[in-house]
């Protein structure tokens, strides 16, 4: 979208709220909050740009309808301290107003302190916005909610927008975030082979290695979120700010949704490329159902999933079979767990169970967890964590996989790979430049930073 037209639809937009306020306000004279449905006929992602300091998030979860928030209505952090029992109260705490969730992310291994580039955001982020809009898919109206400040007027209104949405411009710092040196090819087998000695030696039976590349963002946040919810329409486009600084994916896998004590959750392991034409992904499908590898390194994860949801749930299956998942750059084996909840248990206890999955971590998962964190070479932070909505002890967690970390128009990229008893590292590494592809197409990554 051209400035003009991005400034346009902002200015519009800015102009029906403060209306909507002035007419609330004549009604009301107590504090208040302001809905109203605007008309809208562009993606809510063209609000999103990169060069803020107030949080935003921006979700298109598969066949939902797109979210927008920004600014900051409550707010809770995880300082080093925490754990997921201070977490659980502390949302368990907050009220908010109805239709109005909570947007956050939970890192990969939530006893890790965040360092390296994610040393600027708390362990664990969770926000509600004051600001926020949803559209449904093919609409051409949003439902907007505004929480203005408390005490303000008309005037005090149009400034708080206009910040909220940006109106003014955008400013851009030239400060150069001090990225890790990333992993070549013989790094990388190193690490494999390092893994697979772990694994023959019975301390391991499977274990996740991942990488990252580093690359200069060429594309406006906007487009590269269209362009990702165009090229990967089963996944969930989740891009969430943090003092300035983004993190982005397009994942294939949910953790899980809990919605009327029913529990949903994605067992996504084993992966191969897709086809050059149809004859060649069939038979590229068929080879990855008949893979012992592949079938092995997926049947540690739905093992996982259903012995640590089994004392949550009243009831809980598996699908006979994995079936294949297709997406644009590769097709995985997927198996889809589905369970009854027993009363007071909620999404967060689901996650606290079940996260790191052996699907992003490995098994046994306390011991594939610890090694990651000790021998990775870098900090995951929020790679392979998870990221989703809650409201009142519901809500969706998807795992937050082909991701990148966005600061001052640097991006870091990330993509990991299972490791069990028969992984060839040159394989593996293939597979992860598969990965890797979702956001380099999308962030127009044109050059290494830090080689």
């Amino acid at each position: 979208m051209s400035v003009t037209a991005r400034e346009a639809l902002r200015q519009n937009l800015s102009s029906r709220i403060v209306e909507a306020f002035c007419e609330a306000k004549a009604r009301e004279s107590s504090d208040l909050i302001v809905r109203l449905r605007v008309p809208f006929d562009r993606s809510l992602a063209s609000l999103a740009h990169w060069n803020r300091w107030e949080p935003a998030v921006y979700s298109r979860p598969p066949g939902g309808s797109e979210r927008y928030g920004v600014g900051v209505y409550r707010r809770v952090v995880a300082s080093a301290d925490d754990g997921w029992e201070d977490l659980k109260a502390r949302l368990a705490q907050e009220d908010l107003p109805p239709g109005l969730p909570w947007f956050g992310a939970l890192p990969f291994d939530f006893s890790a302190l965040p360092l390296g580039i994610w040393a600027v955001w708390p362990k664990a982020v969770w926000f509600a916005p004051r600001l926020y809009l949803t559209k449904p898919l093919g609409s051409d109206t949003a439902d907007v909610l505004y929480i203005p400040p408390r005490g303000a007027d008309e005037m005090d209104v149009k400034a708080d927008v206009a910040d909220l949405l940006d109106v003014h411009g955008d400013e851009t710092s030239g400060e150069r975030p001090a990225f890790e040196e990333p992993e070549d090819f013989r790094r990388f087998v190193d690490k494999v082979e390092r893994a697979l000695r772990e694994i023959r030696q019975g301390r391991l039976y499977k274990v996740v290695v991942a990488r990252f590349v580093t690359g200069r963002v060429t594309r406006a946040l906007d487009e590269a979120l269209e362009t990702l919810a165009a090229r990967y329409p089963t996944s969930h486009v989740f891009a969430l700010s943090w003092q300035g600084r983004w993190l982005l994916s397009a994942s294939p896998e949910r953790l899980c949704v809990v919605r009327e004590r029913r529990v949903e959750i994605d067992c996504l392991a084993g992966t191969a490329r897709r086809g050059r034409d149809d004859e060649e992904d069939r038979r590229l499908e068929h080879e990855l159902l008949a893979s012992g590898k592949n079938q092995k390194e997926h049947q540690v994860v739905v093992d996982h999933v259903l012995r640590a949801v089994q004392p949550l749930c009243e009831s809980v299956e598996a699908e006979d079979a994995p079936s294949v998942f297709k997406l644009a750059n590769v097709q995985h084996l997927r198996t889809r767990v589905s369970g009854r909840l027993k009363p007071g248990v909620g999404l967060l206890d689901v996650a606290q169970t079940l996260h790191p999955t052996p699907a992003v971590a490995g098994t046994p998962q306390r011991e594939a967890t610890s090694y990651v964190t000790a021998h990775e070479g870098w900090p995951r932070g929020y790679y392979a964590g998870a990221f989703g909505t809650y409201i009142a002890g519901e809500g969706e967690l998807d795992v937050c996989l082909r991701s990148a970390f966005i600061d001052a128009g640097q991006a870091a990229l990330f993509a990991g790979c299972g490791i069990v008893e028969g992984s060839d590292p040159v394989t593996e590494w293939e597979e992860s430049e598969l990965k890797l592809r979702p956001m380099r197409e999308a962030l127009g990554v044109a050059e290494e930073v830090g080689r």
